[in-house]
């Protein structure tokens, strides 16, 4: 009889004990729930930022950098072509 009433005792508090576990278990459940409806959305970075972005830039910045030494080059070359006609020209005079 005593036995009986131990194991009784025992299996009450292991269905309470059972019991809290499942209350736990629902309101964390519950909290992570919110938790996840609450989370804000961020949204993608611009297409800026992207690596493909960012080589098209640099593609450019190149293209532009390479025409304005092609352009420096051409009056360079137009300049000195103006000066040997000047130096010929002084040169025949004299």
């Amino acid at each position: 009889a005593e036995q009986q009433k131990v194991q009784k005792l025992q299996e009450r508090q292991r269905a309470q004990d059972i019991e809290k576990h499942r209350i736990g278990r629902r309101r964390q459940n519950e909290i992570m729930a919110r938790i996840q409806a609450a989370v804000v959305q961020v949204p993608k970075p611009p297409p800026s930022r992207t690596i493909k972005a960012i080589e098209a830039r640099t593609f450019l910045k190149k293209k532009r950098e390479a025409e304005d030494t092609y352009k420096a080059i051409k009056k360079f070359e137009n300049s000195m072509a103006g000066n040997a006609s000047e130096v010929h020209s002084q040169v025949t005079d004299r």
